[in-house]
């Protein structure tokens, strides 16, 4: 059932990581040479999406399994953005 929705192609990965997405798909989904895709590894799948397509809650989910993995809490950026404003006023000179 599945194979019925998915039409693929073999594509060969250049020594620079690159792929030439085949025309087919690129026309079918609009992609053009100025599309942005968002690239994701899903067990042994790599699957993309425009990223012009993403919802807020789709980018609010990236980010936040990110931040999971990478140890990054709510009070970690508040600490961080209340250090950056202090640097960026005592180098314009507005520290109180």
């Amino acid at each position: 059932m599945v194979s019925e929705l998915v039409e693929g192609e073999i594509v060969k990965v250049t020594t620079k990581g690159q792929i030439t997405l085949p025309a087919r798909i690129r026309r079918s989904l609009n992609i053009s040479d100025d599309s942005h895709l968002y690239v994701a590894q899903a067990g042994n799948l790599v699957v993309m999406k425009r990223v012009d397509e993403f919802t807020l809650s789709d980018i609010t989910g990236i980010l936040e399994r990110l931040a999971e993995e990478k140890g990054v809490t709510g009070e970690i950026l508040r600490v961080e953005a209340d250090e950056q404003r202090r640097r960026t006023a005592a180098e314009k000179g507005l520290e109180a």
